[in-house]
């Protein structure tokens, strides 16, 4: 159950920590739990909906680099809203903190009084248990219920949902990707009404109804709720009835077992001819959370269709695959990738802003009973991608070999190669605030030019040779034999596999 943020700092205990606003617009947040933690790389444990409370504890001594990365990691992962408590570690909330959140739509509380962070998240679970106890039904259950044993899909469903609520309303999956809103046009407001949608493993996904909270909203939100939990189990996907492409997608992303043959007839049956011995390209493909799923599927079919034909797209959780013929050379496949990019950006263009898009490309497979492992190889690719950075773009297999290789070899290994190759740089940085980690990395990127490494550092090339020569004695290397290059390239991808954290920040403590 989601809370309005207004509504939590109405509790008790938030307003005897005397609450201040200092970026953000709290009447457009809802809330999923209330958090505590001093932890600086919080961002990768963190699932969305949080306030997150803390004393700043882990944030003291960072640079304002360190602070803003830090609000764009909580920002990247869903937070709700950070409260910071001044009085211990600050005395104000740090600007840079206030800059990063204001740009990035990030509501930041100042805490003016000291309360325990235990009774402020006692409070919100205590009305997280009233809301739930007063939840009841209504007129409009009746309608919604009809919608889905007539079996006219999703999107009606939300429409109906929307004419009962006043205003329209949007289906998000876990990951906040919109997956489906309704199409009547209707009252959008800045306030809206959530309310989980829960199938047999847990939430699956969330129904915002973009209307302000009133007694009327929140009861159909709790009947939307249990009716789109039904259509969701009648078509078997968070869409509309499954078609069947999407069917066969679906399947192979399941790893349900299917010959060869199996795959290749039910390929026929949508149209695609006989195998030619090119074998089959699986892709995937990220889009930003604010472009539905629905409209992302045919966008793709008609983007890739400009370089390769036949097409098969669909729906795998919050990410959408596709599989088209395999080209002959790895050239020709770039080439292609990046046309169809590019024709995909135009199709999802939405008042000139540009739906950030990452398309990734796995291995190609010869044999067709292989596409459902192929499948799953593209989307581990994808997540790789996105977790060393890359938000844009289109990606090939190959280009993503390093990462793919220390993925393959495990966490313990990532630690073992980040502590064994740039260790010491990391102790060093953490004791003295310095910048060596990020030199380091900024001088192997840019292809060990030291004027172009002094450049994007901000830095005298006298001062870049300093920083070098520490790093050599720091690690006893030589830091422009190519042996050792390799060693400390695959170290420092170590490092932010494990910790999620850009180099190009600095460690930062």
């Amino acid at each position: 159950m989601l809370i309005p943020l207004p509504e939590v700092l109405t509790l008790p205990s938030f307003r005897a920590a005397g609450v201040r606003v200092l970026a953000g617009d709290p009447s457009s947040v809802t809330v999923r739990w209330v958090h505590s933690s001093e932890v600086f790389e919080m961002g990768g444990l963190l699932a969305g909906g949080e306030v997150l409370l803390t004393t700043g504890l882990g944030l003291h001594g960072r640079t304002p680099e360190h602070l803003m990365a830090y609000v764009d990691q909580l920002a990247d992962a869903g937070l709700a809203a950070l409260a910071l408590e001044l009085g211990r570690t600050f005395f104000d909330v740090p600007a840079p903190i206030v800059q990063a959140a204001s740009r990035r739509g990030l509501v930041v509380l100042g805490l003016t009084q000291v309360v325990p962070f235990e009774r402020m998240v006692e409070d919100f679970h205590e009305l997280v248990v009233r809301r739930r106890a007063h939840a009841g039904g209504g007129a409009a259950w009746g309608d919604l219920a009809q919608v889905v044993v007539d079996g006219r899909g999703l999107r009606a469903l939300l429409d109906e949902v929307s004419r009962a609520a006043g205003c329209e309303v949007e289906l998000r999956d876990r990951d906040d990707q919109l997956v489906e809103r309704s199409s009547i046009t209707s009252v959008v407001e800045d306030a809206r009404v959530s309310e989980p949608v829960r199938g047999p493993t847990g939430v699956v996904a969330t129904l915002h109804l973009l209307g302000g909270p009133t007694r009327q909203r929140r009861r159909v939100a709790g009947q939307a709720a249990v009716a789109v939990a039904l259509e969701l189990g009648r078509a078997g996907s968070l869409g509309q009835r499954p078609s069947p492409g999407q069917s066969l997608v679906s399947d192979l992303c399941a790893a349900a077992p299917m010959s060869g043959t199996e795959v290749t007839d039910r390929l026929a049956d949508l149209g695609w001819p006989a195998p030619d011995g090119r074998g089959w390209q699986p892709l995937a493909l990220a889009v930003g959370p604010g472009t539905a799923l629905t409209d992302v599927v045919p966008a793709l079919e008609g983007a890739l269709r400009t370089v390769s034909a036949p097409v098969l797209a669909g729906i795998a959780g919050s990410r959408v695959v596709a599989v088209v013929r395999a080209w002959s050379r790895p050239g020709q496949a770039r080439e292609a990738l990046a046309a169809a990019h590019a024709d995909l950006r135009l199709r999802l263009d939405r008042d000139g802003a540009h739906a950030a898009t990452l398309l990734v490309a796995g291995p190609a497979v010869l044999d067709a009973a292989d596409l459902g492992t192929a499948l799953g190889t593209a989307r581990e690719l994808l997540e790789l991608a996105r977790r060393t950075g890359r938000r844009e773009g289109a990606v090939l297999a190959r280009d993503l070999a390093a990462p793919h290789l220390l993925a393959a070899a495990g966490s313990s290994t990532w630690s073992a190669l980040a502590e064994e190759q740039v260790g010491a740089l990391i102790a060093h940085d953490s004791r003295h605030r310095s910048e060596l980690l990020r030199t380091l990395d900024t001088y192997l990127t840019l292809g060990t030019s030291k004027a172009a490494a002094a450049t994007a550092l901000g830095i005298r090339r006298q001062s870049l040779y300093d920083r070098l020569e520490r790093i050599e004695r720091l690690l006893g290397v030589e830091i422009d034999d190519a042996d050792q290059q390799l060693g400390l390239r695959l170290g420092v991808l170590a490092w932010r596999l494990r910790t999620g954290i850009d180099p190009g920040v600095g460690f930062g403590g």
